[in-house]
């Protein structure tokens, strides 16, 4: 054989095997992306409701799907320093909070879609959100009357231990001794 079959039969051998890796390569990275984008979309959906489960969902898939991304985890990680901190009790204190948690929001959310070839400016991010005022409403009405469940628990307890009291003491005046 010369040269010339001997190339030719290792175009015929190599390419296939060339070809299914090439492909086995990009669906691959396909797969990531679309792993990737569905927590993209996900969190920007919910950017500003994060009391949504899809949020959080979201938010715990990061460790996840950008464990090769270093700026994207260095960005959770800071998130996660910030959200994990004891809130304040007076008003000024929450809100300085508040911002600290929406600072570390956006750069996190700029690390995703910078990690996902979406360039964006983290005072884009600021400023374009979207959340109908409806939503916003019915997410503190149900915030609000999750305090008032706790409220109503503690007086229905504190009127119980009346209550026993009353039937206790009226007992003992009912008994003759």
């Amino acid at each position: 054989m010369n040269l010339n079959e001997w190339l030719t039969l290792a175009g015929v051998v190599l390419s296939p095997i060339v070809a299914v890796c090439i492909s086995l390569w990009i669906e691959g990275r396909r797969r990531d992306r679309e792993g990737k984008m569905v927590v993209v979309r996900a969190l920007m959906a919910t950017r500003h409701l994060p009391g949504d489960p899809n949020y959080s969902h979201a938010i715990n898939l990061i460790r996840v799907q950008f464990a090769d991304c270093p700026d994207v985890i260095t960005e959770f990680q800071a998130y996660n320093r910030v959200i994990r901190r004891e809130k304040p009790l007076t008003a000024e204190g929450a809100a300085m909070f508040n911002q600290d948690v929406f600072a570390a929001q956006t750069k996190l959310l700029s690390a995703v879609l910078n990690a996902v070839g979406i360039k964006v400016s983290e005072a884009d991010l600021t400023v374009e959100a979207y959340s109908a005022e409806g939503m916003i409403i019915r997410d503190n009405l149900y915030l609000a009357s999750l305090h008032s469940q706790q409220r109503i628990a503690e007086a229905l307890e504190k009127s119980v231990g009346i209550n026993e009291a009353l039937l206790n003491s009226a007992s003992a005046a009912a008994s003759p001794n």
